[in-house]
C-alpha cells in the first residue's frame, strides 16, 4: 500500500469493520442490564426477550447482505458504507429512547439491516481499490480490526459500567462515531 490515499480507505473500511463487530456484539454485552431493566422480578421472560431481539438483529444482518450485495452494485460501496454507519448510529441513539421492549425489538430489527450492508460495501471497496499484490496485506489490516471490534464490545460496557453508567449510557455512546 505504497498510497497514502490507499492507505486512508484500507484502514478507514477496517475501522468500519471493526465497528460492525461492536454493534453485533452491543445487546450480548448489555443483555443481563437491559433483561433487569424490563423485567425485574422475571429473570426467563428478560432472557426470553433479549434473546428474540439478539436473533432478530442477527436474522436481519445475515439476510439482509443479499439486497447489501445488490444495492451495493448498484450504488457503490462508499454511498451504502455511509449509509451503514449513520443507520446503525442513528439506531443506537433510537434504543437510548425506548421505553419498552417492544419498541427495543423494533430497533434492534432495524439496526441489523443497517449493519447488513457494511460486509458487501466494506469487502467490494477494498476489492476494488486495491491490487493483487497489496490486497492480502489489505485483507489482513481488514480482519485484524474487525477482530479487535468482537472484543471491543463487551470491553467498552465493562468500562461504561464500571463508570457507573448504564446500558443507556453504552449505546449513546455506540451512536458518536458518526455522530
Amino acid at each position: 500500500m505504497n498510497s497514502p490515499n490507499l492507505l486512508r480507505l484500507v484502514i478507514l473500511v477496517a475501522c468500519a469493520h471493526g465497528l460492525v463487530h461492536v454493534y453485533e456484539l452491543s445487546l450480548p454485552s448489555v443483555e443481563q442490564q437491559i433483561a433487569d431493566d424490563f423485567y425485574t422480578n422475571d429473570v426467563a421472560a428478560g432472557k426470553a426477550m433479549t434473546g428474540l431481539m439478539s436473533n432478530s438483529w442477527r436474522f436481519t444482518w445475515g439476510m439482509g447482505a443479499l439486497v447489501a450485495g445488490w444495492l451495493v452494485d448498484r450504488f457503490g460501496g462508499r454511498r451504502m458504507l455511509a449509509i451503514y454507519l449513520f443507520g446503525c448510529s442513528a439506531m443506537c441513539a433510537l434504543l437510548t429512547l425506548c421505553l419498552t421492549a417492544s419498541s427495543m425489538f423494533a430497533v434492534m430489527l432495524i439496526m441489523g439491516a443497517f449493519a447488513s450492508i457494511y460486509h458487501p460495501a466494506g469487502l467490494a471497496l477494498l476489492s476494488h481499490h486495491t491490487r493483487p499484490e497489496n490486497r492480502p496485506r489489505a485483507l489482513g489490516l481488514h480482519g485484524i480490526i474487525g477482530s479487535a471490534g468482537i472484543g471491543g464490545a463487551p470491553l467498552i460496557a465493562w468500562l461504561v459500567f464500571q463508570a457507573g453508567f448504564s446500558w443507556r449510557a453504552y449505546y449513546l455512546l455506540l451512536a458518536v462515531p458518526v455522530s
